[in-house]
C-alpha cells in the first residue's frame, strides 16, 4: 500500500538528512539519492519511499555506509 503525500515529504526529508549526515554534504547527498544504486537493485532512492520496507532498505543501506566510512 502506497503511503500518502505527507508521508512520502516525511520521508524523504529523513533520508535527505541522513543522507547528508553520511556523505557530509547536501549536494552529496541528493546525488547519491538520485542515482541508480546498485545495493537497492538498480534503484534510485528517491523511488523507494512509497512503501515502508523500501524506504526502511534506504534507510538501512545508509547506515550500512556509515559504519563503513566510520570502520575506515
Amino acid at each position: 500500500m502506497k503511503c500518502g503525500l505527507p508521508v512520502q515529504r516525511l520521508r524523504r526529508e529523513r533520508v535527505t538528512i541522513v543522507a547528508t549526515k553520511v556523505f557530509g554534504s547536501l549536494q552529496k547527498a541528493e546525488a547519491w539519492l538520485r542515482a541508480p544504486n546498485a545495493a537497492l537493485e538498480g534503484a534510485v532512492p528517491f523511488s523507494l519511499l512509497d512503501e515502508l520496507e523500501d524506504f526502511q532498505r534506504v534507510l538501512d543501506e545508509l547506515e550500512s555506509l556509515a559504519q563503513e566510512s566510520s570502520a575506515t
